[in-house]
């Protein structure tokens, strides 16, 4: 497993140094489309957002961008290997299918997180959000990545079995985009509620921002116990359905098949 972890570092670090452009490029196309969304919605409204909304914006498109590509790297990794014609060698490596894109998942995470802390930074310098930032934060956050992970695994089996599914990926991620901006754990009602614990990130993302914002009270024992579930049960079921899949693949033969 050691050098599993070390051969994805050694990769991880490659790619920084010899694809620096990219990492520019995509921090400044997240501070763009943040930009346009926050003077977009000055002009319509002419009003600003200003308060809990407005940390919720920031948090909330934040996050997005982790879990686009903790959700989204491990479907467009397969998809890559398919279309280079490696798969079939990253399948037969000494490890567990999961385990490989796992270890992927986290070096993706490593990879992108001075890029999305700088970007933070920008997104409050421009928009003046107020955060109270707490080393209990780190929590919630972990807690996100986890449920992205286990959501990308689902991607990973899908790409397994179908090969070619770049527009359902963008719609699962813009799908999660509403689910992590608007306040589902808060709607009204039993089934409500229900609705807003098991839809995936929702609640960590309550738990984050409950944490960060400023003059907050923190989150509620409940509001914890239900992130947590939520997190164990999106990524139980995505490492339960990459193993079926990759099962499934090898069985009837599809690994290399393009």
């Amino acid at each position: 497993m050691s050098s599993l972890l070390v051969a994805e570092w050694r990769r991880m670090v490659i790619d920084l140094v010899r694809y620096p452009l990219e990492t520019v490029s995509m921090m400044v196309v997240m501070f763009a489309v943040f930009a346009g969304m926050f003077f977009g919605a000055h002009y319509l409204t002419a009003a600003p957002i200003s308060g809990p909304n407005l940390s919720g914006v920031v948090i909330g498109y934040t996050v997005w961008t982790l879990v686009m590509n903790a959700s989204g790297f491990m479907g467009y990794s397969i998809q890559n290997e398919t279309q280079n014609g490696t798969l079939e060698q990253v399948m037969l490596a000494p490890w567990h299918t999961v385990q490989i894109f796992l270890v992927r998942g986290v070096m993706d995470i490593l990879e992108m997180l001075l890029p999305v802390l700088v970007v933070l930074a920008a997104l409050i310098a421009l928009s003046g959000a107020k955060l109270d930032w707490r080393l209990l934060a780190a929590v919630p956050a972990l807690m996100t990545i986890i449920t992205a992970w286990g959501i990308g695994l689902m991607m990973a089996a899908l790409a397994l079995l179908f090969k070619r599914m770049n527009q359902l990926q963008l719609m699962i991620q813009f799908a999660l985009l509403f689910v992590i901006i608007a306040p589902v754990a808060t709607i009204a009602g039993a089934w409500g509620h229900v609705l807003g614990v098991l839809a995936p990130l929702s609640v960590q993302v309550s738990v984050l921002h409950a944490t960060l914002a400023a003059a907050g009270h923190g989150a509620s024992a409940t509001l914890w116990w239900e992130a947590a579930a939520d997190m164990v049960l999106w990524f139980v079921a995505g490492y339960w359905l990459l193993t079926a899949a990759d099962h499934l693949a090898r069985q009837r033969g599809i690994i290399g098949h393009y």
